[in-house]
C-alpha cells in the first residue's frame, strides 16, 4: 500500500526544529511580529490567542511560529513552506515541528459552487491544524476580520519549498465552516 508524502513523519532537517526557549525575561516579546520583521502570516483564533509567522532575518529558515496570548506560549524556528493551486482557488501551507508533533499553519481559498452562470462562492479558511504523527489532534481556525493570509512572496523569502503539502486535512476547516 503505497503511503501519501503528506502522511509521512516529519523528516530530519528544517521540518524538524527545536522549539525555542521562551523565557519571561524577554521584556516586550509578543506574539505579533515586530517591526522590522516581516509579517508571512497572521491571525486571533477563538478565545483571543493569536497565530504569527515571522521572518526574523533576511534568509531561508530564518523565521518564527508563535501562539499564544501576548507572550508567546509557543515559539518554532525553522519551518519549511509549501502551495498548490486549485479550481477557482488555492491553499498554501507553512509547517513547522517539534518531535513529532507538526504545526501546520494554513491559508485556502476553494471553490464551491461549479454551476454554469452561478457565482464561485469561495470558501476561505485560515488556521493551524496540530498533528501527532498522522493524527490529527487540534485546529484552530482564525476568527478574526483582519487575519494575514499566509503571504507567498515572503514564505519563498524565509523558507525551503515542499513539493507537496503537508497535509491534507485542512479540509477540515472548509467543513467546520458550513
Amino acid at each position: 500500500m503505497e503511503q501519501r508524502a503528506e502522511q509521512a513523519p516529519p523528516p530530519a532537517g528544517p521540518l524538524s526544529p527545536v522549539p525555542a526557549t521562551t523565557t519571561s525575561g524577554s521584556p516586550g516579546r509578543t506574539v505579533e511580529c515586530a517591526s522590522g520583521e516581516a509579517e508571512v502570516f497572521s491571525c486571533k483564533v477563538a478565545g483571543g490567542k493569536r497565530i504569527a509567522i515571522c521572518g526574523t532575518g533576511t534568509g531561508r529558515g530564518e523565521a518564527e511560529y508563535r501562539f499564544g496570548d501576548g507572550e508567546p506560549e509557543l515559539v518554532l524556528s525553522g519551518g519549511r513552506w509549501a502551495s498548490v493551486p486549485y479550481s477557482g482557488g488555492g491553499e498554501a501551507q507553512v509547517a513547522f515541528a517539534s518531535g513529532d508533533t507538526r504545526y501546520v499553519v494554513f491559508s485556502r481559498i476553494v471553490r464551491t459552487n461549479f454551476a454554469a452562470g452561478e457565482p464561485n462562492d469561495p470558501a476561505i479558511s485560515d488556521g493551524v491544524i496540530v498533528l501527532e504523527g498522522e493524527e490529527v489532534i487540534g485546529i484552530q481556525l482564525c476568527d478574526d476580520p483582519d487575519v494575514a493570509a499566509i503571504d507567498y512572496d515572503l514564505a519563498e523569502a524565509h523558507f525551503p519549498r515542499a513539493d507537496d503539502l503537508f497535509s491534507w486535512e485542512t479540509d477540515l476547516a472548509e467543513r467546520r465552516t458550513r
